[in-house]
């Protein structure tokens, strides 16, 4: 149910969306405009926020945007058609108009939070190297909105910063199969993943199994699975998520910038094989707090790409 809901909202809901817009019966101009600014509102929305590459290709996202040129092409079309009243016949017109209103700025205040307020990072940043390479890496959780970063809000502040990154193929999908039930399939399934830092090992562990894709069968205090933490100067740097018995190093031990941790798994509360990434330090208060993190002076967040 979970994986249909989630390929229908990324092409069931456009082609719905077309679909009423060319053969709904539009008698006049204002529901006209009104039902064009529900479909394009809703149409930007998943541009911005759906994550494509998990459900076929980064390219795929680029097919709402031509969808957006037909809603105005069949708007400029119909605006030529239709009668010049921007009244309603009906009560119940009326209040399907003023309802489609407030859905559509409902879901235009979401843009506006995406585009305009998804980097508002009022804190200090650390600068870090990339912990995978040797490729294209997507984003698909990342930013100070929760529109666009399942950490924010949903989990300690430590998180707030977090990413959580897949690996592409040349065709900018993360696995081999659209929603592939396998760990095997996805790209970044048992990548190395490398020291972002000078520092020392913290904390570790590495005898979580790994889970069944889109299942998450282990109890809270396995929730970050197998993981790395470590410390580089005052700042904590976590990396979760790790594949079981990948762990390549030991608490107390120092380590370099670019040295191999572990792998990449998808152990403790995953759906899929990722890379989860978050840096965080202790306020005056003894409170743990994130704080964003900067590869080669760049802030990752949500469908950014990032090549290394």
């Amino acid at each position: 149910m979970e994986t249909f809901l989630y390929l229908f909202i990324h092409y069931g809901l456009p082609l719905l969306l077309l679909i009423y817009f060319i053969f709904k019966k539009i008698d006049n101009k204002l529901g006209l405009i009104i039902t064009a600014i529900f479909s394009i509102s809703i149409l930007l929305l998943l541009y911005l926020w759906g994550q494509w590459p998990i459900v076929g290709s980064y390219y795929f996202r680029y097919l709402v945007l031509i969808l957006k040129l037909a809603f105005l092409l069949i708007f400029y079309i119909k605006n030529k058609s239709i009668s010049k009243s921007i009244k309603h016949s009906g009560i119940f017109g009326k209040i399907r108009s003023v309802l489609t209103c407030l859905v559509s700025l409902i879901i235009i205040f979401a843009c506006v939070k995406v585009i305009f307020f998804n980097s508002n990072y009022n804190y200090e940043t650390i600068e870090l190297s990339f912990p995978l390479q040797n490729g294209e890496f997507y984003v698909s959780s990342g930013g100070t909105n929760n529109l666009m970063n399942n950490h924010v809000g949903e989990y300690e502040n430590s998180q707030q910063y977090a990413i959580d990154v897949n690996k592409l193929n040349n065709l900018k999908s993360v696995s081999k199969q659209i929603l592939s039930k396998k760990n095997e399939s996805h790209f970044i399934y048992s990548d190395t993943v490398y020291c972002p830092c000078n520092g020392i090992i913290q904390e570790i562990k590495n005898n979580v199994d790994d889970n069944v894709i889109s299942s998450i069968n282990v109890s809270s205090k396995d929730g970050l699975g197998n993981f790395v933490s470590l410390k580089c100067d005052s700042i904590y740097i976590s990396m979760l998520h790790l594949k079981k018995g990948s762990v390549f190093v030991t608490p107390e031990s120092e380590i370099k910038t670019g040295e191999p941790i572990g792998l990449v798994g998808n152990s403790g509360f995953s759906q899929e094989p990722h890379l989860h990434i978050q840096a965080s330090k202790f306020n005056s208060d003894s409170t743990l707090v994130g704080i964003p993190m900067k590869f080669r002076d760049r802030i990752l967040s949500r469908n950014n790409l990032f090549k290394n």
